[in-house]
């Protein structure tokens, strides 16, 4: 029987055992915590899901994810309508993403093993979802009305509303709908490997991966997360432009360390674990010791963009300084919340294979 080079790759991982060194130290200096909200937004939220997902097997596994939770995580000191929002937008990214990003069922055909069927719901998708941001009528349907909305992506007209109505100058709306158009067809080309059965190179799992991540779109709501308003020369500067690409690659990693085990289990083999192991024939310890080691570079990049932020901002008033610090703590407690949600998500199921030293061994 033929076996796909990804299905070899994980294969060849079976029976081995992932340990993940203690990773906290790198998330030490970082704003941390759970915003007390969160209790009330999971009740939120699922409420959304019962409305949202049709499906009982998908709306179970929607709710298991505990989006409520994830976002209380990353934005601790969110006022509730700005968390709402940013887990109306996680619940956006989610339902998508499992819809395509799954295991192929071949006597059960769907968007994850048909790609005709997936790119109409990705064209559908970015149509709707610009015209609920911009009302922006470049896609037209032939009867000029409104594009058609795709059920797997119709929530996202709960979240749109929230950003369209905030103050002007705090939600740049054309780079969020870039941001979200971005994470969508990025999806095209994860899909087109995964079909193959062949593994994309380090580089080409870069082209997409920021893209699917979908961090970026969290990036640009984080003046809306706190509701404040920096000027354009510092909101959009070069060092927000590194700490965006850090606070990306920083969980994308993170993500493919703890999720390797789910993704065996899911043979969903587009894991940047398997690809190194396929291009450089190295071990999976080296592997994790070289991850593990850009994730601290990674970090400190973060800082080192952070703290040139801060230091523009000297030529500002106290206010906009107070400001700057609370953008940039938005970055910081986003990173440690997806931390700390892939530590101890069901998602991912690591938690019992925690060491007391904080460290992982996983048995794969």
């Amino acid at each position: 029987m033929y076996e796909s080079e990804g299905v070899a790759a994980l294969r060849s991982l079976q029976g081995k055992l992932l340990q993940i060194p203690d990773l906290r130290p790198i998330y030490a200096n970082w704003t941390s915590g759970l915003n007390p909200h969160f209790e009330e937004l999971r009740a939120f939220i699922d409420e959304k899901i019962d409305y949202y997902v049709k499906n009982e097997k998908v709306r179970l596994k929607t709710k298991a994810i505990d989006l409520g939770w994830f976002a209380s995580l990353c934005y601790p000191s969110a006022e509730i309508e700005q968390l709402k929002t940013m887990a109306l937008i996680s619940m956006v990214f989610f339902i998508f993403d499992d819809t395509i990003d799954k295991e192929i069922d071949h006597e059960m055909p769907d968007f994850a093993s048909d790609f005709d069927a997936a790119t109409k719901l990705r064209q559908d998708s970015i149509a709707y979802m610009r015209y609920q941001l911009l009302r922006d009528h470049t896609m037209p349907s032939s009867d000029n009305q409104p594009p058609r909305v795709p059920q797997e992506f119709a929530s996202f007209e709960a979240f749109a509303p929230r950003v369209t109505a905030t103050v002007p100058g705090q939600v740049d709306l054309v780079k969020l709908a870039d941001d979200v158009q971005e994470f969508i067809e990025a999806n095209a080309l994860e899909q087109t490997y995964r079909l193959s059965g062949n593994l994309p190179s380090i580089e080409e799992y870069w082209t997409y991966r920021h893209g699917v991540g979908a961090v970026f779109p969290y990036c640009t709501l984080h003046q809306y997360v706190n509701n404040i308003c920096l000027p354009d020369g510092l909101a959009w500067c070069e060092e927000v432009s590194i700490m965006r690409t850090e606070a990306s690659f920083q969980p994308l990693v993170c993500n493919d360390l703890y999720s390797l085990k789910k993704e065996m289990k899911d043979a969903t083999p587009t894991n940047l674990i398997p690809i190194m192991i396929a291009e450089s024939g190295i071990s999976l310890e080296s592997i994790v010791c070289e991850l593990v080691e850009q994730m601290y570079s990674s970090a400190r990049k973060f800082d080192a963009a952070a703290a040139s932020l801060r230091a523009k901002g000297r030529e500002y008033d106290d206010s906009v300084q107070e400001h700057i610090d609370m953008f940039i703590k938005a970055f910081e407690s986003f990173q440690t919340g997806c931390f700390k949600f892939f530590m101890n998500s069901r998602r991912f199921g690591v938690k019992d294979y925690e060491q007391e030293d904080g460290s992982y061994f996983i048995p794969l």
